[in-house]
């Protein structure tokens, strides 16, 4: 996906230079509260990630256009035998109630339906609510409900998969 621009943000690929405001999103206990993965330990974690998100191209970095600062990231990635393609979006806690996720979303889901991708699915844990909100502001339909865990599996959460379809 290329770089796209909304009012406040810009979504691209990432860098090796975002690493510090990555690494300020992925360490945070509460960003990750219901995400399938552990918080990076440290920095070289970090850089490590985005090296492969760079290499992999599905990840970009939601960066406030007024600051340059790394804010989030945002991906779209193909399911396995399955014609849906899959949103998945993190925000650093300083921004969030703002808007800047269901822009981000809206912008992305938007370049996709241009490049003629129009079936999606997303994912989010019952208890986050503000999750399941911007789904539903970027036209989401709950469709079923299911369990997702993090990566050691000793935490189960309740889900809530919803897909979105453009004709």
């Amino acid at each position: 996906m290329e770089t796209i621009t909304t009012e406040r943000l810009i979504i691209r690929q990432f860098r090796e230079t975002d690493a510090e405001d990555v690494y300020e999103l992925r360490s945070d206990p509460e960003v990750n509260r219901f995400m399938p993965y552990p918080c990076d330990a440290d920095i070289s974690e970090t850089r490590q990630r985005i090296a492969d998100w760079m290499e992999k191209k599905y990840r970009m970095a939601i960066v406030l256009k007024e600051t340059g600062k790394v804010i989030g990231d945002i991906s779209l990635s193909p399911r396995d035998g399955d014609k849906l393609v899959e949103l998945g979006y993190n925000l650093n806690r300083s921004f969030w109630g703002r808007g800047y996720a269901t822009e981000a979303a809206k912008a992305v889901i938007q370049q996709a339906v241009s490049e003629e991708i129009c079936d999606f699915m997303a994912y989010y844990a019952k208890d986050n609510a503000a999750s399941g909100r911007v789904l539903e502001k970027c036209g989401f339909v709950p469709e079923y409900t299911g369990q997702y865990s993090r990566d050691n599996g000793k935490v189960v959460f309740e889900a809530v998969i919803a897909e979105l379809h453009i004709k």
